[in-house]
């Protein structure tokens, strides 16, 4: 994943509609266990599915199992707007959206009542997808992001061993 939104790292090409990489000097791999449970976190605030949401956190690091009743209906609240939309079949209107006040008022409860930083790799994730939210909603984008993430879910393999990629490789 390129860490680094940074809008000037990207080109846009008019004639295929298609947007390419310039900079990987701020890529970054995660490992394949880390991604097969994040992806399960998505999947389950797609749906709603509070116990998948905990036991697939408490997994990752997000929390402990020890955690406060207020840390983790925070935190299934923020996981559940963030990943909403993955689970609407209609457009998403980014520029009219209120995920960031939603999220505004569940963060100071996750500071209180939060055992242990969330995990590593996180930072620079979520780094990355904050960047493309506010660029979608700079632009004032509407997206089906359902119709985005649906055949990432139904395509996924879990389990799969970690590789290293290199740039001169095609897939």
């Amino acid at each position: 994943m390129q860490t680094d939104p940074n809008w000037s790292n990207f080109f846009y090409e008019a004639e295929s509609n298609k947007i390419y990489l310039l900079d990987f000097g701020a890529t970054r791999q995660y490992s394949r266990k880390f991604v097969d449970i994040y992806i399960n976190i998505i999947k389950a605030a797609s749906t709603g599915n509070r116990e998948s949401i905990v036991g697939n956190s408490i997994k990752l690091g997000f929390l402990t199992g020890y955690d406060t009743k207020a840390m983790i209906d925070a935190h299934v609240e923020a996981v559940t707007v963030l990943g909403g939309p993955c689970g609407v079949d209609e457009m998403f209107d980014f520029g009219r959206q209120d995920i960031t006040k939603k999220i505004e008022n569940v963060v100071p409860v996750m500071l209180k009542h939060r055992l242990s930083p969330p995990p590593e790799e996180t930072y620079s994730l979520h780094r990355k997808l904050s960047g493309a939210f506010l660029l979608c909603a700079k632009l004032k984008s509407r997206v089906n992001v359902k119709s985005l993430y649906d055949p990432v879910f139904a395509r996924y393999e879990y389990g799969l061993p970690d590789r290293e990629y290199h740039l001169d490789e095609k897939s």
